[in-house]
């Protein structure tokens, strides 16, 4: 019980860590596909979150140290469907019916049920979908976890270091069907998908915080993409045998332009070109910049504008980034781009249509997408609704 406890806290400290990390995400594809953010749905989210690593806690967590683990003990395979039965009879036997019901045997069979329930219930009503594939999902997701038992973590480890057992694949199942036949009951406040997109068209007002999401949004794509392209970069030289000890910034300039310059051109210099000439995170929220011309009509600017606007913030980075890489700068000089992206970000509130440094610099205003006449519904495929 006591190991069951720490899984147990190890698992909503793993979801707190998780929910933070995809929180802007979640917000941004709620504000593309609903039009604006859901509370019930963010809340889902974080359900579904705490679900998926409190699942992932309990089946694979702990991991030994392979140093230590023995492969000549190593758990046997229970392969005989409904042995449980038998295990249960023998547990009742030996304690008696009530204590034999908190018994470690029983507590586990239950457990295995109530491990699924949650997984029936928002595959059913938060993923909507049917109950014969909510219940074969279930019992997929529960081959691919006593799968890893069996094989030590898809071959991590030499041998296994769980007991695979078939039983769990039935009481996961089952667990899962019951979830997906109690889920209109367990979820009937959570608002469907196909009901919240109606509205994703509906032009709204430009707010502050669709502004800091547009920012955030940018700043995770761009951090995120370099990180990839590094992790990349290092597996693609260590398996042409190259030293990758130095790390990443071993490989000089080809690294740099690798995890520097391609995730810059993807992020700020692509975008202008578009017809919109909103950056990824602003069209996500919504959002475009659009100038005035003579006439004080609106427009979508020229490509000089829209550039030297979408570098009026991530530009004295970029600059930073160069310098250290050639002149191998001190620490303190990144401070400067620091500044410069929290001024931006402190001005948002302050200024009009809240388009904050880049903004006033570049004198363009900050429109939603959907007021804008000459820009065409996008077309909705159900199964996007859905």
């Amino acid at each position: 019980m006591t190991t069951w406890i720490a899984q147990g806290q190890l698992a909503l400290v793993n979801a707190l860590i998780v929910f933070i990390v995809t929180f802007v995400p979640v917000v941004v594809w709620q504000y593309r596909r609903y039009g604006r953010p859901n509370a019930a749905r963010l809340l889902g989210a974080f359900g579904l979150s705490s679900y998926t690593t409190a699942l992932l806690t309990y089946t694979w967590l702990p991991l030994p140290d392979p140093a230590t683990l023995d492969c000549a003990v190593a758990p046997d395979a229970r392969v005989v469907p409904f042995a449980m039965v038998g295990d249960i009879a023998r547990a009742v036997e030996r304690f008696g019916l009530p204590e034999a019901l908190w018994s470690f045997t029983v507590l586990q069979v239950v457990l295995n049920v109530v491990l699924f329930v949650p997984w029936g219930a928002v595959v059913r009503q938060f993923l909507h979908r049917g109950l014969l594939v909510t219940t074969l999902s279930g019992l997929g997701a529960s081959v691919l976890i006593e799968t890893a038992q069996l094989t030590g973590l898809f071959g991590l480890y030499p041998c296994a270091y769980r007991t695979f057992d078939v039983d769990d694949l039935i009481t996961n199942t089952f667990g899962a069907f019951a979830g997906a036949v109690l889920a209109p009951a367990i979820l009937a406040w959570m608002p469907r998908a196909r009901e919240l997109a109606v509205q994703r068209h509906v032009p709204r007002r430009v707010t502050m915080v669709r502004r800091w999401l547009g920012m955030a949004a940018d700043a995770f794509a761009f951090f995120v993409l370099s990180s990839v392209l590094s992790v990349l970069t290092l597996t693609s030289a260590l398996l042409l045998g190259f030293d990758t000890t130095g790390g990443i910034g071993s490989f000089g300039w080809v690294a740099f332009a690798i995890t520097v310059g391609i995730p810059w051109i993807v992020c700020f210099v692509v975008p202008p070109w578009g017809g919109y000439a909103a950056s990824g995170g602003q069209y996500m929220v919504w959002l475009t910049p659009m100038w005035r011309d003579a006439a004080g009509r609106r427009t979508h600017g020229t490509l000089a504008q829209r550039l030297v606007r979408a570098h009026i913030v991530p530009g004295p980075m970029l600059v930073t980034l160069v310098l250290d890489e050639w002149l191998d700068l001190d620490s303190w000089v990144s401070l400067g781009w620091v500044a410069v992206a929290g001024i931006a970000v402190v001005m948002v509130p302050f200024t009009r249509t809240f388009r904050s440094l880049s903004g006033v610099v570049s004198r363009c205003e900050m429109v939603d997408i959907r007021f804008v006449d000459d820009i065409p519904d996008e077309v909705v495929e159900p199964s996007a609704l859905s």
